[in-house]
C-alpha cells in the first residue's frame, strides 16, 4: 500500500483522500469470500497454463503462412502476429492487480521462452509437410522461433522495462 499511497500523493491527492482510499481497499481486500482468495492466489498459475495454450495456438495459425510465404514477407507477417498478440497478452497481465516483480521477472523468462519454443515446434512441423507435399519452401525453425518470440514479447518488455508504467504491484 505505501507504493499506492506515494503514487497518490504524487498525483496531488491529499492526505485525508489517500487514507480514505487505502481504507477502502483494505475493506475491500479483508471482505472477500474464500472463493475469491482461493482463485486471487491462484490467477498466476492460471494465466501461465493460458498463456502457453494460447501462445502454441497462435504458433499454430502462422503454419499455412509458413508453407505458402518465403523470404522477408514471411517474417514481417509473423513479427506483426506477434506483436498483436503481445499487445493482448500484455493488456492481459497489465490488468492482473496483485503480481509483484518476482512475478514479473519470471514473466518476462518465461513469454519469449514459450513463445520460443512454441514458434520452433511449429516452423518444424510446417518443413515436415512441406517436404511431405513436395514442396521446396523450408524455414530455419530458430530464424522463425526468434523472430516470432521477439515481436511477442516485446510489448511486454517495452510496457514493464523501457517505460516502466507503474500499474504493477511492488509489495
Amino acid at each position: 500500500m505505501e507504493n499506492l499511497k506515494k503514487r497518490l500523493e504524487k498525483r496531488g491527492w491529499k492526505k485525508r483522500e489517500i487514507e480514505k482510499a487505502v481504507g477502502i481497499i483494505t475493506k475491500a481486500k479483508q471482505n472477500k469470500t474464500e472463493e475469491n482468495l482461493f482463485l486471487g492466489k491462484r490467477i498466476f498459475w492460471i494465466l501461465l497454463a493460458v498463456l502457453a495454450a494460447a501462445n502454441f495456438a497462435v504458433a499454430a495459425s502462422i503454419m499455412p503462412m509458413l508453407i505458402a510465404l518465403k523470404g522477408i514477407s514471411l517474417y514481417v507477417i509473423i513479427a506483426i502476429i506477434g506483436l498483436a498478440f503481445g499487445f493482448v497478452f500484455e493488456l492481459v497481465i497489465r490488468t492482473i492487480e496483485h503480481l509483484e516483480r518476482r512475478h514479473h521477472l519470471f514473466l518476462a523468462i518465461f513469454i519469449p521462452l514459450a513463445a520460443l519454443i512454441n514458434a520452433f515446434i511449429i516452423a518444424g512441423l510446417s518443413n515436415d509437410l512441406a517436404a511431405g507435399l513436395s514442396l521446396q519452401n523450408f524455414h530455419s525453425p530458430f530464424a522463425i522461433g526468434l523472430v516470432y518470440a521477439a515481436s511477442f514479447a516485446l510489448p511486454y518488455m517495452v510496457y514493464r522495462f523501457v517505460l516502466k508504467i507503474e500499474y504493477y504491484a511492488r509489495e
